[in-house]
C-alpha cells in the first residue's frame, strides 16, 4: 500500500478559520508558517491573501479575502465564498491556531525532506561528485528554515544577562571561553569565546600551524574538545607536531626515525595521554565548507558537543563555485567559517595567509590591509592575530648573527583586531623552539633558563 504524502487538512483549515474570526490571531504564528507550508493549493492561495492583506495593514476577515481573491480572479480557483465562509465555521475559537500550526509546520517539513531525500537520492544514484556538499547544504537550508526568529523582551535578556554576570562573578581570575594555554595572551582575550571567528595569519615560515597545534594541545589536555580541519598536512604529519609537542623530541627525529632507546618511553606515555584527549584530526584535502558542517553535525552526535575548531587553512577550503573569482570565493568562505562558529556556537580558530606586501617594507611587522585576497576576512573575524618573528628575518638575510641572544626564538604575537576587547600595544611575546614546531610561555623558558 502506498503511503500518502504527510498532509493534515483539518489543521490547515483550522488555522486559516482561526485568523479569519480573530485579526489578531494572524500575529501569533506569522513568523511560524508561509504560504508553501499548506499542503493543499486553495489554502496556500487563501493564506497568501491574508499575507498580503496583513502586510498592507488591512485587517483578514471574511469580507477582505473575498474581495482581494475576486480582485486577483482567484475567488473561484478556492471554491468561492461560501468555501471561505465555511473555514469560518470550522473553530469555535481561535485560541488554539498556534497548536494547529505548529501540525501544519511540521507536516511541511517532513514533505519538504522527502522531497530532498528523492534529490539526494538522485544525486548519489548518479555519483554527482558534489553530492555530499548538496545533501548538506539543503540540510542546512532546512535547519535555518525551521529556525525561530521571535523577538526576547528586555525583561527575559536582563535575567539572563544578570545570572550570567553572576556567574562571572564567581568565576572571576578565571577565563570566560577556551584558554590557548599562553597566560598573556590569554590575559588579553579571556580565551577564545563561544561562536567567534578568529583568524591567525603571518607570512610562510613565521609558525602559525605550530602555534594553532599547540593551542589546540593545550585546549585538549584541559579537557577540551577539539576538531583539527587539517587542508595542508595529512594526518601522520600533524601526529609528528603533537608527539613532538608532547615528549619534547625534536620532530626531525620522528619524521626519520632516529629514535634513541630513551625515547620509546616518552612516545608511549605520551602516545596515551594523547589517546586519551578529545582530539579529532580531519585531513581531507580541498575540504568544503559544507562539508565542514556535516563532519562537525556529525561529530558532535557521536561524541558531544565540540569546545574549538582549528582549520589549517582558509585558503585552501574548496570552493562550491567553480565560477567565482578568487575575491569572492575568500569572501564567501570568510562570511562561512562565521555562520559556521554560530552555528555551532564555538570558536573556530582559522589560518590565513599575509599577501607579499610585508616584504616590501622595510618594517616586516604585519598589518590588516595584508590579509591576503579579501577585506572580508577582516571583516567577519571578530579576533585577529599576527604571528612575526623577527629571526626568521635575521637568518634570511644574513644578520642572524647580529641578533641579540635574548630576541631569538622570540615570537610575537599582535592582536590587530578584538572585536570585544583591546587591540595589543605591545604584542604578546612567546619562546619558540623550532626543532619541535612549538610555542611556550615565555617566562616558563626563562623561568628553565634561571634554573640551569
Amino acid at each position: 500500500m502506498e503511503k500518502q504524502v504527510p498532509n493534515n487538512l483539518d489543521a490547515e483549515k483550522s488555522v486559516l478559520g482561526s485568523i479569519l474570526i480573530d485579526r489578531e490571531a494572524y500575529d501569533l504564528i506569522s513568523d511560524t508558517l508561509v504560504a508553501d507550508d499548506f499542503y493543499r493549493d486553495a489554502h496556500r492561495v487563501i493564506y497568501e491573501t491574508i499575507v498580503r492583506l496583513c502586510a498592507s495593514g488591512i485587517p483578514a476577515d471574511y469580507t477582505t479575502v473575498c474581495d482581494d481573491l475576486e480582485l486577483h480572479g482567484k475567488l473561484e480557483e478556492v471554491e468561492g465564498a461560501s468555501y471561505i465562509s465555511s473555514l469560518i465555521n470550522y473553530v469555535p475559537t481561535s485560541g488554539h491556531i498556534e497548536y494547529y500550526a505548529k501540525i501544519v509546520e511540521r507536516t511541511a517539513l517532513a514533505r519538504r525532506l522527502i522531497s530532498y531525500a528523492g534529490e539526494v537520492a538522485t544525486d548519489a544514484f548518479e555519483q554527482d561528485p558534489q553530492m555530499l556538499e548538496k545533501a548538506s547544504t539543503k540540510l542546512t537550508y532546512l535547519e535555518r528554515g525551521n529556525a525561530s526568529g521571535d523577538f526576547v523582551s528586555m525583561a527575559e535578556s536582563m535575567d539572563e544577562y544578570v545570572a550570567h554576570l553572576y556567574q562571572l562573578h564567581a568565576n572571576r581570575g578565571k577565563f570566560t571561553g577556551v584558554a590557548s594555554g599562553f597566560s598573556d595572551l590569554d590575559m588579553m582575550t579571556g580565551g577564545f569565546q563561544k561562536s567567534d571567528l578568529v583568524i591567525l595569519a603571518g607570512r610562510p615560515s613565521m609558525g602559525k600551524s605550530a602555534l594553532a597545534f599547540t593551542m589546540a594541545y593545550n585546549a585538549a589536555r584541559e579537557g577540551k574538545r577539539v576538531a583539527i580541519f587539517t587542508l595542508e598536512m595529512n594526518r601522520r604529519q600533524v601526529n609528528d607536531r603533537l608527539m613532538s609537542i608532547a615528549t619534547g623530541i625534536p620532530i626531525h627525529l620522528l619524521k626519520s626515525g632516529w629514535l634513541e632507546d630513551g625515547h620509546w618511553e616518552k612516545v608511549t606515555d605520551a602516545g596515551q595521554r594523547l589517546a586519551s584527549m578529545a582530539l579529532h584530526i580531519n585531513d581531507i584535502a580541498g575540504n568544503h565548507l559544507s562539508s565542514m558542517r556535516s563532519q562537525l553535525r556529525r561529530l558532535s552526535r557521536q561524541h558531544g558537543p565540540v569546545d574549538l575548531v582549528v582549520v589549517d587553512y582558509l585558503g585552501l577550503i574548496g570552493s562550491d563555485d567553480p565560477s567565482e573569482n578568487r575575491v569572492q570565493e575568500v569572501n564567501k568562505i570568510s562570511k562561512g567559517l562565521k555562520n559556521m562558529a554560530r552555528e555551532f556556537d564555538v570558536p573556530v580558530v582559522s589560518l590565513a595567509q599575509l599577501s607579499r606586501k610585508v616584504e616590501e617594507r622595510p618594517d616586516k611587522h604585519p598589518q590588516l590591509a595584508d590579509l591576503r585576497d579579501s577585506g572580508s576576512i577582516e571583516e567577519d573575524a571578530d579576533l585577529v592575530m599576527f604571528v612575526y618573528r623577527e629571526e626568521y628575518y635575521a637568518a634570511r638575510t644574513g644578520k642572524l648573527e647580529d641578533l641579540p641572544a635574548e630576541r631569538r626564538n622570540i615570537a610575537e604575537i599582535a592582536i590587530a583586531k578584538h572585536r570585544n576587547g583591546p587591540t595589543t600595544t605591545d604584542p604578546v611575546q612567546l619562546y619558540f623552539n623550532a626543532e619541535l614546531t612549538a610555542f611556550y610561555n615565555l617566562e616558563e623558558k626563562l623561568g628553565q633558563g634561571r634554573e640551569s
